[in-house]
């Protein structure tokens, strides 16, 4: 991160240095020595995570445009600690991430990683009265849930042909998503979505056989 990267964020949000400074922890003079500094110079790593959060909380309140390539390169460079908190919840590997240009097929990769772990699993069958609750908001959501438990409970399926499924109902189990809902261009799959594509995939692969 950059030293032209802060004074764009601080530009873009209209905050003064000691205004910033307090949200990610430091000084308004630390901040202003920073903006002394050519505009190459790398700001020190430890303060990124802090101002990397920041970032986000800024596009959530409509302060930054998270469309704006700048912003988008500064929030690509590393996961922020909340990013990293959802992917350590659902058991991905760090890197994993959902955005508008991510595929159906990547997006069941990362199902099949979740489903494919004993414990998430085993939390899948020990919650079929909490999954099947959800079947209350609608046609939709009773059809792809019960498509989704029908799989993970054939006998005709292997095992590893049932953790895309396991993957979308733990899913729905989860108290957050792959990425919390506020951060913007990565908080897009939500649990109906989710349960929709693993739905299709075993209609489309295994139709008739569960």
């Amino acid at each position: 991160m950059l030293i032209s990267q802060v004074m764009s964020i601080l530009r873009d949000t209209g905050l003064s240095p000691e205004e910033f400074g307090k949200v990610i922890g430091v000084s308004g003079m630390t901040v202003r020595r920073w903006l002394k500094k050519p505009k190459r110079t790398v700001v020190p790593r430890v303060y990124i995570p802090a101002i990397r959060d920041a970032c986000y909380m800024f596009i959530s309140e409509g302060r930054l445009n998270a469309n704006d390539l700048s912003v988008r390169t500064l929030l690509s460079e590393a996961p922020s600690s909340e990013y990293r908190a959802a992917l350590h919840n659902l058991g991905l590997q760090y890197g994993f991430g959902v955005d508008e240009t991510t595929s159906q097929d990547q997006i069941l990769v990362g199902l099949s990683q979740i489903g494919s772990q004993t414990k998430k699993r085993s939390e899948v069958d020990e919650n079929r009265k909490k999954l099947f609750s959800y079947k209350k908001f609608g046609k939709e959501w009773s059809e792809r849930i019960t498509t989704l438990w029908r799989v993970v409970h054939s006998k005709k399926l292997g095992s590893l042909d049932k953790v895309i499924a396991y993957g979308a109902l733990f899913y729905l189990l989860t108290p957050i998503d792959f990425i919390p809902d506020h951060i913007p261009f990565f908080g897009l799959l939500d649990d109906f979505g989710a349960l929709g594509i693993a739905a299709a995939y075993y209609a489309k692969r295994f139709e008739g056989t569960f």
